[in-house]
């Protein structure tokens, strides 16, 4: 059995999200899985390796402007039958929600 690794309890999170890599401006559209104040749990289209810093546009569904996060991806696997990955982030800037 894998241990758990996470230091915050995750809700599910079924919102849009867009995120850039760091210094980059073009946005890639997704949806979130999971969140909670200290990372996210998404699905990219793209491999996204470890490590990388993006920025995150998260659309919050009981607020008019999206919040916006810099983060570091923590994990990513295969989704199974699919040329798409769920990817895990950790966030570096405090999130409020």
């Amino acid at each position: 059995m894998e241990e758990e690794k996470r230091i915050a309890s995750r809700v599910l999170f079924n919102s849009p999200v867009r995120y850039h890599q760091k210094g980059a401006q073009i946005y890639s559209n997704t949806v979130g899985k999971d969140i909670s104040n200290s990372g996210m749990g998404f699905i990219s289209n793209e491999f996204i390796p470890r490590h990388s810093k993006l920025v995150f546009e998260i659309h919050h569904p009981w607020q008019t402007e999206p919040i916006q996060t810099l983060a570091e991806i923590v994990w990513i696997s295969d989704q199974p039958h699919s040329e798409r990955f769920n990817v895990g982030a950790k966030f570096l800037d405090p999130l409020i929600v």
